[in-house]
C-alpha cells in the first residue's frame, strides 16, 4: 500500500512538474516573440490602422499628432497608450480599436517605442531643476519667451514646445537658431487718435485692423482709422551666440527643463515657483 501510495505521489509530481513546465515555455515563447511581432505585425497593424492619421514614422500631420518625436507621447505609460488605443479619443477624432486582441494591441506599442527609439537622436541627459534657472535666470529665455504664464510674450510661448519637438529638436533651435527660426515677427509702437501708446508684437493684421500683444501677453485689437500713428520695427530675434554663453552641461540643462514641460499646458492653473525650482 505504501509502495503504491509512493508511485501515485511519484507520477502527480511529475505531471505538476510537466504542467509547470509547458507554462513556463509558454510564456518564454511569447516574451521571446514580442520583438518579431513589434517588426512584423505590430508594424502591419500600425501601418494599416495609424499611419493614415500618424504618418509612417509617426510624425503626425493634419488630422493627428507626432507620436513618434513629441515628449508628451513618448512619457506616457504603456498602459495609457494601451487605453488609447483601445478606447478612442472620441473628442479628438481618435478612433477605437477595441476589437484588437491584447498581443496585438501589445504588438503596435513596441512597434510605437521601436519608432520613438529611432526618432531620438540625442537623450535627455540635463538636469531640468538647473535648466528652470537658466531659463527664468542667466540664459536669459523669459525675457522673450513664456513658460505657463511666466515670462514675456515677446516671442513663442514655449509651454507646450516640447509636446512636438524633441530633445534634439529643442537644441538645435537653441544653439543654431537661424536655421529655425521661420518668418520674423514685427514689432510695433501704436499711437491712437487719443494719444494712448501701445508697444508689442503685431499678431495680426490686414486692411483695417491691428491686433497686438504686448510683453505681458495681453492682446489688443486696434481699428486703423483709430490709429493716429504706427512705427515698426523687427523684433527680438533669438540669440545666435548661446553656445559661447553657456556651457554644454547648461545647454543639456535647459533642454531637459524644456523638455519636462511636455502636456504642461493641464497645469497652467499650478504655476510653478521658479525661486525653489519646484514642479
Amino acid at each position: 500500500m505504501k509502495a503504491e501510495l509512493g508511485l501515485l505521489l511519484k507520477v502527480t509530481g511529475i505531471v505538476v512538474l510537466s504542467l509547470c513546465c509547458a507554462a513556463v515555455c509558454q510564456v518564454s515563447k511569447v516574451k521571446g516573440s514580442l520583438p518579431q511581432i513589434a517588426n512584423g505585425e505590430g508594424k502591419n497593424l500600425f501601418e494599416s490602422s495609424c499611419a493614415v492619421c500618424h504618418g509612417l514614422d509617426g510624425g503626425g500631420g493634419e488630422h493627428a499628432p507626432n507620436i513618434g518625436r513629441a515628449s508628451s507621447a513618448k512619457s506616457k505609460p504603456d498602459a495609457t497608450l494601451a487605453r488609447i488605443v483601445r478606447d478612442g479619443i472620441p473628442g479628438k477624432g481618435m478612433p477605437s480599436f477595441n476589437k484588437f486582441s491584447d498581443l496585438e494591441v501589445q504588438s503596435v506599442l513596441l512597434y510605437l517605442r521601436f519608432l520613438q527609439g529611432k526618432s531620438e537622436v540625442r537623450s535627455d541627459v540635463g538636469n531640468p531643476v538647473r535648466g528652470k534657472q537658466l531659463f527664468f535666470g542667466k540664459a536669459g529665455c523669459a525675457e522673450c519667451h513664456a513658460m505657463l504664464g511666466e515670462g514675456h510674450f515677446l516671442s513663442t510661448d514655449l509651454s507646450d514646445f516640447a509636446d512636438d519637438h524633441d530633445s534634439s529638436e529643442i537644441r538645435a533651435a537653441i544653439v543654431n537658431p537661424r536655421e529655425q527660426e521661420r518668418e520674423p515677427h514685427s514689432w510695433a509702437r501704436a499711437t491712437t487718435n487719443s494719444g494712448q501708446v501701445l508697444a508689442g508684437v503685431i499678431r495680426n493684421e490686414n486692411n483695417s485692423s491691428l491686433q497686438i500683444q504686448d510683453a505681458d501677453g495681453q492682446f489688443y485689437l486696434f481699428m486703423k482709422s483709430e490709429l493716429q500713428s504706427v512705427e515698426r520695427s523687427p523684433a527680438p530675434s533669438m540669440p545666435i551666440d548661446y553656445e559661447q554663453k553657456l556651457a554644454a552641461a547648461e545647454i543639456d540643462d535647459l533642454v531637459s527643463y524644456i523638455v519636462h514641460q511636455a502636456g504642461s499646458r493641464s497645469r497652467v492653473s499650478q504655476p510653478l515657483n521658479h525661486n525653489n525650482g519646484g514642479y
